[in-house]
């Protein structure tokens, strides 16, 4: 019963409206953004690994941001690079990590390559319009509110 409860809560809306809760595949991502009136890049077509990108208007610049699907297809990765990380200014880093605390859930982190990235990982069921433009003007908004910590 209970599992058939959930199935249900799935499946209708605040609205009344029938939503999935399957997750959204690549291409789905894609589709979405184009229809959300994005001018939608892709960064990379490979099958399995595509990553699109979205420049969004911030306070005073562009905020570019990459989406891309988790491999096991649980998460939506919105991502923003910020610049070359500085890892001898530890007053700098300090800094970050306690502006993390300000705009949790997105996060800054810093690549294997050396890119200081800020970061928003969402749950890949169920996603409407509606949830993903809150992600994305979030992530934009701490981005811009931010620039003079990681600038």
């Amino acid at each position: 019963m209970r599992l058939l409860l959930v199935f249900l809560v799935c499946l209708v809306s605040v609205t009344g409206h029938a939503q999935s809760c399957d997750p959204l595949t690549r291409p789905q991502l894609k589709e979405k953004l184009q229809q959300m009136g994005f001018e939608v890049k892709t960064l990379n077509d490979k099958p399995g690994e595509e990553k699109y990108s979205v420049e969004h208007p911030g306070s005073g610049f562009n905020v570019p941001v990459g989406y891309e699907i988790s491999p096991s297809s649980n998460f939506i990765w919105l991502t923003a690079f910020l610049g070359i990380a500085d890892t001898v200014n530890t007053d700098k880093n300090m800094e970050l990590l306690k502006e993390t605390a300000n705009i949790q859930p997105s996060f800054f982190y810093i690549t294997p390559k050396g890119n200081l990235m800020m970061a928003v990982a969402v749950e890949n069921r169920g996603v409407t319009e509606a949830i993903l433009r809150r992600h994305i003007n979030k992530l934009v908004a701490d981005v811009s509110k931010t620039s003079t910590v990681w600038r």
